[in-house]
């Protein structure tokens, strides 16, 4: 088994890089730092086969951190965490100190190949422009094919109905091709969908695009997901720049105080809206239907009724939900 060290400054991308190596079936995060004075104390008891490094420790500067560890553990891999406006200001420092380079937003699929390419020795670079670059220049064999399906199924004698038919089948299977390449780029090394991910990285893209003024149906259409979807991270955004916590909300029932998590604050609204589980975990929260029931008999407990109805009303009669909200989703 691969061990890894976490430093970064940042709790959540600690948080977020340790659960993806952790999900691997070839690498261990062992100990997490938030210091280059921590980092250094373990690394003189204990030296891990990788080193995740951030570039914004604040007790020192971490070009000298990583000179100092290349004449003291020769053998230690070294895969720097950085912004790509850092990659690009310290690009050959990064090069001739480090075994590769890795954006802070990574995917986990990508942060797993990083560990892997640097173990085997070579050097892994994670370069955005790039990237794109070799994407736009080269097809995909699944492009090529498809393209090749088209052509063939489209013929010269066809009559315009059937062409126009034809082309729906084609787009809606391309569509579908897209849905599940998504997926796949969310999907954990076992099969399963990884919805803690799956979360951060739907809310990260809605928040960016709803700050750079895009409406809630540009937004569902840009990346293939339900307009509920949007709505439900629409209100969490406006919830948070109003200065509440979107995360827990505490209320007031005949004298008691009810903690709401996030996930029930959501699926309370959507329960309102008269969204089904199936429809819930599928099409708006993506998460499984038992998490959706778990969530839901968790509200009729805590709010001490016997439906979902009872459940609406009484949400109703303490002003945590309004008629307004429920409008938006529907």
């Amino acid at each position: 088994m691969i061990q890894v060290y976490v430093a970064i400054k940042s709790k959540k991308l600690n948080d977020d890089f340790c659960s993806s190596i952790d999900k691997s079936n070839f690498a261990k995060v062992t100990d997490v730092f938030y210091t280059l004075k921590e980092c250094r104390q373990k690394l003189s008891v204990r030296l891990p086969h990788v080193l995740l490094l951030g570039l914004d420790l604040s007790d020192g500067y971490w070009a000298d951190f990583c000179e100092e560890l290349r004449e003291t553990y020769p053998g230690l891999k070294i895969l720097a965490v950085a912004s790509f406006d850092e990659y690009a200001v310290f690009k050959n420092t990064l090069n001739s100190l480090t075994s590769g380079y890795i954006s802070r937003d990574a995917l986990p699929k990508v942060i797993v190949s990083a560990v892997d390419t640097v173990m085997k020795g070579a050097f892994f670079r994670y370069d955005k422009i790039e990237v794109s670059i070799e994407k736009d220049q080269s097809e995909p064999e699944w492009q090529q094919t498809t393209i090749q399906q088209m052509i063939q199924k489209v013929k010269t004698d066809d009559n315009p109905h059937a062409i126009i038919e034809k082309m729906s089948q084609m787009i809606h299977s391309i569509d579908n091709e897209r849905t599940m390449m998504v997926k796949s780029l969310l999907t954990t090394d076992k099969g399963a969908i990884d919805h803690e991910y799956m979360d951060r990285y739907l809310m990260q893209l809605i928040e960016n695009m709803l700050i750079q003024g895009c409406t809630n149906w540009e937004i569902a259409d840009t990346l293939n997901i339900n307009i509920e979807t949007v709505r439900v991270y629409r209100m969490e955004l406006i919830m948070k720049l109003s200065g509440k916590n979107s995360m827990l909300l505490a209320v007031k029932k005949d004298g008691k105080s009810i903690k709401l998590a996030r996930r029930e604050i959501q699926l309370l609204r959507l329960i309102a809206a008269g969204y089904t589980s199936r429809e819930i975990a599928d099409n708006i929260l993506y998460v499984d239907k038992e998490t959706v029931k778990t969530v839901r008999k968790n509200l009729i407990q805590k709010f001490e009724v016997k439906n979902a109805m009872s459940l609406v009303i009484s949400a109703m009669r303490m002003g945590l939900l309004k008629i307004e909200d429920i409008d938006d989703l529907l």
